[in-house]
């Protein structure tokens, strides 16, 4: 009889508020860590006017890109985090751990599902492809990152990595993506093209978490500011940023090329048939 009446007496009216409340928090928790992942992929989308694939093969990429997280997350899990006894290791663990264990294994697991799931695809047909399936597998993957993210930190976290880490895996995926995307029509030079993309990444990743993670550096700490640690990683997300929309950039004016010139073989055609008849 008691807990009937706390549940639907007054006293339930009194905690409805905070039950709506909580209710919310939650929703907005839930929108923050996957809102951002779904415009990135809506923006590289809208850019692929040209050729554009059937919807299920991105669905289906950003969901592997979502599972890619559990290969990481096995090498991270049995690796040493440096980040836990900051006294002991050197600055030299930290750069094995950002790049290697970190960078490597996210980046490498995002590179073997666009290898092998969207690189043999027949609708693959284009350099810019390679980009399109780049973005979802990392938007996937930075969403169940960014779940993680918030449901441990909260808010603060999730508004933070909106505006850094969410941009940061887009930028990433587009550097891998673009010369994947062009070692697929390239035969000669296709596996040096698909280990520049990996490499490129796995570069920019590791230095973007590197000076991040080193703030936690005893040893760096009495050498570097956390001032300047910022400002490295904040150069390393603006460059890779950058080099991403440059190679959006080409592609569009590429493109756009390549329509001006189909136009301009059309109008000489109706021009020659004109004259001719």
């Amino acid at each position: 009889m008691t807990a009937q009446f706390i549940f639907s007496g007054p006293l339930a009216r009194q905690y409805r508020p905070i039950e709506n409340v909580v209710i919310f928090i939650g929703m907005l928790l839930v929108s923050l860590a996957v809102a951002p992942g779904i415009a990135v992929c809506l923006f590289i989308y809208s850019l692929n006017k040209y050729n554009r694939e059937a919807i299920r093969y991105l669905i289906i990429a950003f969901i592997l890109g979502m599972v890619s997280t559990l290969p990481a997350l096995v090498i991270q899990t049995i690796s040493v985090d440096v980040r836990n006894d900051p006294f002991r290791h050197s600055i030299l663990s930290y750069l094995w751990y950002a790049f290697v264990v970190v960078a490597l294994s996210e980046e490498g697991s995002k590179f073997l599902v666009l290898r092998a799931y969207a690189y043999p695809k027949a609708v693959f047909k284009e350099p810019f492809d390679g980009v399109v399936f780049a973005v979802m597998i990392g938007m996937g993957f930075a969403t169940v990152e960014n779940i993680e993210y918030v449901i441990k930190f909260g808010l603060e976290t999730g508004v933070s990595r909106f505006f850094l880490a969410i941009p940061a895996h887009a930028a990433f995926a587009v550097l891998m993506g673009y010369p994947v995307g062009r070692a697929k029509f390239d035969k000669g030079r296709s596996w040096w093209l698909m280990g520049k993309g990996l490499l490129v990444a796995v570069v920019f990743h590791g230095s973007f978490d590197f000076f991040l993670f080193l703030q936690q550096s005893r040893q760096a700490a009495k050498y570097f500011s956390t001032g300047v640690l910022s400002f490295g990683a904040f150069a390393s997300f603006y460059i890779a940023v950058r080099l991403a929309m440059r190679a959006l950039r080409m592609h569009r004016a590429m493109k756009e090329a390549e329509e001006d010139g189909e136009q301009r073989d059309q109008f000489l055609n109706n021009k020659q048939t004109e004259n001719d008849g």
